[in-house]
């Protein structure tokens, strides 16, 4: 970039991972009593995306869809074709509001160390859940993302920082690999989360002892 960062400007496919526990396996997730509890508990059917709310952070960072990055000295801003979302985040150093209502994407701000990108990010409801697997957190959750520029890719690490729910945090790498539309299509479409929504009414418990 002309003020001598690296550039995240581009059309971007997020990796979709639906279960952040695929690769170390359920029993490695550093859950404390709680979290196993919730995760436990939880049912398929009571997914928050299936009623349009939005996914929150770090879903929407592992979503199927793909997004765009614009990038100015003040800000990186990410528009995210999934449910029409974006993030404009501050890159001044500034900080968090004092006085922040917790929200589904909650209020993220960045600062560069180096030539990595480190977004914080706080104030998250707990209506949301981590993945599609269904693993949750509490609005005590603290996310931080490091983003760095590879001569092709963008490599992601974020950490899930929620005492609760979890004895440690709980770290994950992603790799974001360019955008290249095909078929004649936009590299992003529109997406309308009500419009579309036929599943609901078909959606099952996945309790075991669930009245079907």
């Amino acid at each position: 970039m002309p003020d001598g960062k690296p550039s995240f400007v581009g059309f971007w496919n997020l990796p979709y991972t639906p279960n952040m526990a695929a690769k170390e396996g359920e029993a490695n997730v550093p859950y404390t009593d709680a979290g196993r509890a919730a995760f436990k508990n939880h049912d398929s059917k009571d997914d928050p995306t299936s009623l349009c709310l939005y996914p929150g952070m770090p879903r929407i960072m592992q979503s199927p869809y793909p997004m765009q990055i614009i990038q100015t000295p003040e800000y990186v801003t990410i528009l995210f074709e999934y449910m029409r979302q974006w993030r404009a985040i501050p890159t001044d150093n500034r900080k968090h509001p004092e006085n922040l209502p917790p929200s589904f994407m909650g209020d993220s701000v960045g600062k560069w160390e180096g030539d990595t990108f480190v977004v914080d990010t706080i104030g998250l409801n707990d209506r949301t859940w981590l993945d599609t697997a269904g693993h949750q957190h509490t609005a005590d959750m603290h996310l931080t993302e490091r983003m760095r520029r590879t001569p092709d890719t963008i490599t992601l690490e974020y950490t899930v920082d929620d005492p609760k729910m979890y004895s440690k945090p709980w770290v994950q790498q992603r790799v974001i690999r360019p955008l290249q539309a095909v078929h004649g299509l936009p590299e992003l479409i529109e997406y309308s989360c009500e419009e579309n929504n036929q599943d609901v009414r078909h959606l099952i418990s996945t309790k075991p002892n669930a009245d079907r």
